[in-house]
Order: C-alpha cells, then sequence, then structure tokens
C-alpha cells in the first residue's frame, strides 16, 4: 500500500525535564505526518516515553518515588506539552505498558532460540546517564565519549546480542539503499567509527538493577534499554500480538527521526534487530544535529 506515511520520534527518556531538542525531533516528524495527509496520504505518527533503567530507579529513588509513580507523571507532562504544541500524533507508547513488555519477552526469546543472543560477562566502563559501555579505548579523557560524564567500572553476567553476525548483511544494505541515511555523510560516520573496525556484540541485559522487563526464562536479568527502546516502533503497532492490523497496515515505517546522540543504536542495532527478526527495515531514518547554545 504506497499511499500511508508511517513515522516515528524517538522515544523520550523521561529522566528530567524534555528540552528544546526533544521539542525539535518531535516537530519534524509531526510537520512531515502534516505534509502528507495534505497529499491525501493515510498517515500515522508514533511518540512516547522510554521508561526503564539504572538512571531512572535512581531518579525516582532520589525524589522518594516508586519508578512507576515517577515515570507515570512525566508521561502526563510530556503528553500535556504535545497538545500544547499542537502535535499531532496517533499513538503514545510507554515502554512500561503491558503491550510492549510481553512483545520485548517473546523478541527475547525468538533471538535466544536463533542463536543470535549467548550468555557471558560482562566488564566495561558505564555512563549511567547514557545508560552505555565503553572500552578503555573508547573514552575521552578517562570520561563518557558521548556525554563527558564520570564512568564506572562495572562487571556483570549478562547477555550479548551476536552483532557480528549480521555486519556485513548490514553493509550491503547501506550500499544497495541510498534513502535508508539521510544526510548521507552519517552512513560513512557508521561505517568508518564502527563497523570496519570491528562491531562490538551488544550488552542487552543487566542484573545491577531491577527496573525493567524480565527475562522470561532468566528473570534475574532485564532486558537491558536498547533492545526494549528500540523495539516499541514494532510493539506499538501490534506486532507480536493478537491485533496485528496496525502492523501489517504501516510497517515498514516509511521516515524515522532521530538525534545524532543516538544515530549509532538507530543506524546499527536497530536494522540488525529487524534483519534478525525478518522484517523490512524502515525505508528512511533522518538523523538531525543538535539545537546549539554558546557552544554547548
Amino acid at each position: 500500500m504506497s499511499n500511508k506515511f508511517y513515522v516515528t520520534t524517538p522515544i523520550y527518556y523521561p529522566s528530567g525535564k524534555f528540552h528544546i531538542g526533544t521539542a525539535y525531533s518531535t516537530v519534524l516528524a509531526d510537520s512531515m505526518k502534516k505534509f502528507h495527509e495534505l497529499k491525501g496520504e493515510d498517515t500515522y505518527m508514533l511518540t512516547g516515553t522510554d521508561e526503564h533503567g539504572q538512571k531512572i530507579q535512581e531518579k525516582a529513588q532520589s525524589i522518594g518515588k516508586e519508578p512507576q509513580e515517577y515515570v507515570n507523571e512525566m508521561a502526563d507532562m510530556a503528553k500535556e506539552l504535545w497538545a500544547k504544541m499542537k502535535i499531532d500524533y496517533n499513538d503514545f507508547i510507554r515502554t512500561t505498558d503491558e503491550r510492549h513488555k510481553k512483545v520485548v519477552q517473546k523478541i527475547f526469546d525468538k533471538f535466544m532460540e536463533q542463536g543470535d543472543i549467548y550468555k557471558g560477562e560482562y566488564e566495561g566502563w558505564y555512563c549511567i546517564p547514557c545508560e552505555t559501555y565503553f572500552t578503555e579505548t573508547q573514552l575521552i579523557n578517562g570520561k563518557c565519549p558521548d556525554c563527558g560524564r564520570e564512568v564506572k567500572l562495572m562487571k556483570e553476567e549478562a547477555y550479548f546480542f551476536n552483532m557480528k553476525k549480521y555486519a556485513n548483511k548490514l553493509l550491503k544494505y547501506y550500499e544497495e539503499h541510498s534513502d535508508f541515511i539521510k544526510p548521507a555523510f552519517r552512513k560513512n560516520e557508521m561505517i568508518n567509527n564502527f563497523i570496519k573496525p570491528g562491531l562490538e556484540d551488544l550488552c542487552i541485559t543487566r542484573t545491577s538493577f531491577d527496573w525493567g522487563i524480565k527475562v522470561l526464562k532468566d528473570p534475574k536479568h532485564v532486558i537491558y534499554v536498547w533492545l526494549d527502546a528500540l523495539t516499541n516502533y514494532l510493539t506499538a503497532l501490534g506486532y507480536l500480538s493478537e491485533d496485528d492490523t496496525l502492523f501489517k497496515k504501516y510497517w515498514p515505517a516509511d521516515l524515522q527521526v532521530v538525534g545524532k546522540d543516538i544515530a549509532r543504536f538507530h543506524l546499527i542495532y536497530w536494522p540488525i534487530f529487524l534483519m534478525a527478526l525478518d522484517l523490512p527495515l524502515p525505508k528512511t531514518i533522518l538523523v538531525h544535529n543538535w539545537i546549539m547554545m554558546k557552544d554547548r
């Protein structure tokens, strides 16, 4: 069906108030939705909140609240903000929704059955705000290369997704689909900075905190942020659930809007997860820059 248009924003992490970058991503997606609507297309826009993880758990504890109570308040604030800005979304997905959690567990089990996931031990420098592990060589002056904050050396049992298995398939896809990544220079960044030096396998569970979706067959593990967060674009449409009408109608996404800080997750991990699920990839992922003020 060619006259449909499915557009997504990232799902936003509610550990603090939303900022101008959050608004920018959302306005871009909303403008594209309205443009396609004017063309008479059947449009669908998804936004939402990414509500699990250590950072949320710690934030809630620091203000004397349960994590669920805290994220409920933040999701309400987000919806109020989008209403004020006249953002015309069709669905607001939350990673604490039952409809999301059940499907993430099914996806995890499917990957495990296919041999895409293995258990190991993770030791690395962990940045809590970015929810990301780094190797010693990736650090800049001993700090997080993404946000410049302090990192902690952590070691724990974890499940890993075998990214290396799909690296060549991803490179081939990049080559054959020139519209997949916009602007095009982002593709070269991914190839030169992450894929060519050797794609690291991705840590996808944690045991050092419990605010997250539990692995059904090994419940001391919670499914870690990127596998949980990225799959929202599918779970919101009813993928692997009883009513998958929206999924059949709107997938693949026509446009996914993301900021440059989450480019790697959307341009490498996300297409690989989709390849492992044997699903078509989004037509275009648009990566925008930051809005800078006084060099920050």
